[in-house]
């Protein structure tokens, strides 16, 4: 049944930025989180001190699957708990019969999911959506504020969206373009990448870190990296990435990107054979103790490949020998520090220029 209320205080959003008084204030009005972003456990605490507390009856947390909460201009709202019809329009990954049964993997890319309950454009929306354990979020309050005015982007393409990342499908730019905030994080994690580049600096740690907190730069299939996930005690890469469209994991090793890669007669040398002889062991552990991993550390490994992150501009000749030994084991790519930040600036680009984003910054 509805839950019906009526808020005392009109809801903006959250802070992106700190500020004094009478400082400007970076604001979030309106964003989609998807389970593996760090911030959605902390934005469903605090809407449920600043709005779910505030709804009667409303069941607790855990007893919640599918949450529509709609905000009038007057500040009364309503608020659906699992009972809503919703209807997604997909594309499908194969050919599909009336009445066949449809699972995940069938499921190319989510267009759109339309409510079957009328959502004014005046009226702020807040969506949780529930798989299993993971949880997604997607808010908008900007339609309560007169400088906002009405929403003028398609809910239902929002709401496909969202619905993408919960099922852990290709994210595309779903996951990225959620306004200016995320949109100057990204551009951050660039200029970080080219001012260690220009200062040489030769920390792996300091490139472990940056990659932990934008994940997004080894390319839209990943949707996190785990940081030292240990397999046993001789395997330990530097990160485990989970694939977004099928959720299992692939290996990412870092070496620092000044590390002489050739000697002088074109030969590789040692330090790169090392680094390549561990990534082919990491591979080889991970295909031969699938079960066990799975098992014991939560680790998916289905058709493993392995990123391998060294060297810096190196020569014509020199990135011909580095395909040419790719070409010997294609679950190896071998990933240089300029063609990381080449492949990350590329992306930005994309999302930045991408002209039917639901989310304009």
């Amino acid at each position: 049944m509805p839950l019906e209320f009526k808020l005392e205080q009109r809801l903006a959003g959250f802070t992106a930025t700190s500020a004094r008084k009478d400082e400007q204030v970076a604001l979030v009005s309106r964003e989609l989180l998807g389970p593996q972003d760090s911030d959605l456990s902390d934005r469903l605490d605090k809407l449920q001190g600043c709005l779910f507390s505030k709804i009667p009856s409303l069941p607790a947390p855990p007893r919640i699957g599918d949450l529509i909460v709609i905000i009038n201009h007057d500040l009364t709202g309503i608020a659906h708990v699992d009972e809503l019809s919703l209807t997604a329009t997909v594309k499908a990954a194969r050919p599909i019969e009336k009445g066949q049964a449809v699972f995940i993997k069938d499921i190319a890319n989510v267009e759109a999911v339309h409510l079957d309950t009328e959502v004014p454009d005046d009226a702020a929306i807040v969506v949780v959506r529930s798989s299993g354990w993971k949880r997604s979020l997607f808010f908008d309050f900007g339609p309560l504020h007169e400088d906002n005015g009405n929403r003028t982007y398609d809910l239902d393409k929002a709401l496909g969206q969202q619905m993408t990342l919960l099922f852990g499908l290709p994210a595309s730019n779903a996951a990225i373009s959620t306004g200016q905030a995320r949109l100057e994080a990204m551009k951050q994690s660039l200029d970080q990448l080219v001012d260690l580049l220009s200062d040489q600096c030769d920390d792996e740690d300091t490139y472990q870190e940056l990659l932990t907190s934008a994940p997004w730069m080894l390319g839209a299939s990943y949707s996190a990296v785990i940081r030292h996930q240990k397999m046993d005690d001789a395997n330990i890469p530097d990160f485990t990435a989970l694939r977004a469209y099928d959720e299992c994991h692939d290996v990412v090793e870092l070496k620092q990107p000044f590390l002489r890669l050739f000697r002088r007669d074109g030969s590789f040398t040692a330090a790169f054979n090392d680094a390549w002889n561990q990534a082919e062991r990491y591979l080889d552990f991970c295909q031969r103790q699938r079960t066990y991993l799975m098992d014991q550390k939560q680790l998916r490994f289905e058709n493993p490949r392995c990123i391998l992150l060294i060297g810096h501009d190196l020569s014509v000749p020199e990135s011909e020998a580095v395909r040419a030994k790719e070409s010997v084991s294609r679950l190896i790519t071998v990933m240089t520090y300029d063609q990381l930040y080449r492949h990350a600036r590329h992306f930005f680009d994309v999302i930045v220029a991408a002209e039917d984003r639901t989310y304009p910054a």
